[in-house]
């Protein structure tokens, strides 16, 4: 059946997609599988990133496929109104920027005394806390609802053969969380990144539900240990490190791992998929149990 042809199942070329936090770690693995498959990517990132030489390499990468990227570095209401200057839809928004504020004073959250424990949950800050849920819960919200019209235009497009743009999937968000939104994290406090991560899986369900009229879809991944600047994996000394002889899959997640479960979401292949959060951890859940 032509429907089971592969290249027309994960196919993601001519597509116009948007990924924040697109210079670094997931966002740029994410924009790497966009562009390297003939999608043409906007990548927003902090004006201190190196937004010029990222996109350059994007745009060779990408090359070969007919994919290209184009460097942003705007507010939310700027970025809508630059792409709506640009296109007449949006087929997918990777919204992916994410911070974490451990504690100041750290301590072994496993061994400490009560009292050093509560010194050290007591160091973080009403800022760190406001810091973390603006960029990780609540710009997710924002850059959504910016960018609804130019998705549910995605979704209402109409290809050569007929199809509706959301038979293809396109009309879709994509939030990025975290595995650590699904299990009580104690080896290391990560209490207001977790909290806000949890937030944003409801946040996925509660937006899928306000668009479902118009089907953009909303779903997220949640990713476990996947080199960023956020989890330098692999470095020396690295919190994490001891840790993955104990995930199923015995290592870190990489950027096939990231990419290839956005582009199944962003694509036919997942255009059924709606209101869901989708953990791409290598089983790191399944044994965490709270105790790591």
């Amino acid at each position: 059946m032509s429907t089971l042809n592969i290249e027309r199942l994960f196919g993601v070329r001519g597509y116009v997609a948007l990924v924040t936090g697109g210079t670094s770690g997931l966002g740029f693995m994410i924009s790497k599988g966009f562009v390297t498959n003939g999608a043409k990517v906007y990548v927003v990132a902090l004006p201190t990133e190196p937004i010029a030489e990222k996109v350059s390499e994007l745009n060779e990468i990408g090359r070969p496929a007919g994919g290209s990227a184009i460097g942003k570095k705007d507010s939310i209401a700027e970025l809508a109104s630059t792409i709506r200057s640009r296109e007449s839809h949006l087929d997918v928004l990777i919204s992916n920027a994410g911070i974490r504020r451990d504690p100041p004073v750290a301590c072994d959250v496993l061994s400490a005394p009560l009292s050093e424990l509560q010194a050290s949950m007591w160091s973080s800050r009403h800022s760190d806390w406001a810091d973390t849920f603006s960029v990780n819960t609540t710009a997710h919200y924002f850059l959504s609802v910016a960018m609804l019209p130019l998705l549910a235009a995605a979704s209402q497009t109409t290809s050569t053969d007929g199809r509706m743009g959301r038979e293809d999937g396109r009309g879709a968000i994509v939030l990025t969380s975290s595995c650590a939104s699904m299990h009580n994290a104690t080896n290391v406090d990560l209490t207001s990144y977790a909290t806000s991560k949890a937030a944003t899986d409801h946040l996925v369900k509660l937006l899928a539900a306000k668009f479902s009229r118009f089907y953009v879809r909303v779903v997220s991944i949640n990713p476990g240990f996947v080199p960023s600047k956020m989890n330098p994996v692999g470095e020396a000394g690295n919190m994490f490190s001891s840790l993955f002889d104990r995930v199923p899959a015995r290592r870190a997640g990489n950027e096939e791992d990231i990419a290839g479960t956005v582009i199944y979401l962003a694509s036919r292949a997942g255009a059924y998929i709606d209101g869901v959060s989708i953990c791409v951890d290598g089983g790191r859940v399944l044994v965490a149990n709270g105790q790591e």
